[in-house]
């Protein structure tokens, strides 16, 4: 198992933090190719992955959430990943890692579909 600093760290060398859209926030914003590469960190870390934001540049290159820019018939795209009550910690993790992989080519589908950028916020345990 690898560290968690090696995720942490790739998130300040290659994310966008969403503290300009929302002041004193921590998250970070990752493209679709970095939050991949995000995603096998933790995979490696066996840390879970709650859920994601997804989030598009505005007219302006800001980031924004997705459901702003592009409506909320796309609320969607947000997913987040509970553990269950009888679900071993084990099945919960790979449940989380599968449920990401689909989030992030649901999200990126959609994006290129509408000729957008695509970010993902993940939230993590």
């Amino acid at each position: 198992m690898k560290s968690i600093s090696n995720y942490l760290d790739f998130l300040k060398e290659k994310g966008t933090p969403l503290s300009e859209i929302n002041p004193g926030s921590s998250e970070i914003a990752l493209t679709v190719s970095d939050a991949l590469q995000a995603l096998a960190l933790l995979q490696d870390n066996q840390t879970a992955i709650l859920g994601a934001d997804v989030l598009s540049e505005d007219e302006n290159g800001k980031l924004a959430y997705a459901i702003h820019l592009w409506g909320y018939d796309y609320h969607y795209l947000n997913w987040y990943c509970d553990k269950n009550d009888n679900e071993s910690k084990e099945d919960y993790l790979q449940r989380s890692y599968v449920l990401a992989r689909e989030g992030i080519a649901n999200a990126n589908k959609t994006a290129e579909k509408l000729k957008k950028k695509c970010y993902l916020v993940f939230v993590t345990e």
